[in-house]
């Protein structure tokens, strides 16, 4: 079970990579779409969210499974 949460961060901060990167390509152009802009942003923002959650979760199944080990 706490490999699979690893595996779930890894790929929810991979994501919020990709989407971070997108922002700056839409930043760097002429006329950036604004509303894409923040929609992206709002997407980094729920995702640094779930981060959250899930890193606070694992660190919780750690120390279950530390105490009963």
């Amino acid at each position: 079970m706490a490999k699979d949460q690893k595996a779930e961060i890894r790929r929810t901060e991979k994501l919020i990579d990709e989407l971070r990167e997108k922002i700056s390509a839409l930043e760097q152009q002429p006329h950036p779409d604004p509303a894409a802009i923040a929609a992206l942003r709002q997407a980094v923002e729920g995702q640094e969210k779930k981060l959250e959650e899930d890193r606070l979760s694992l660190s919780t199944l750690e120390d279950v499974i530390t105490e009963n080990c």
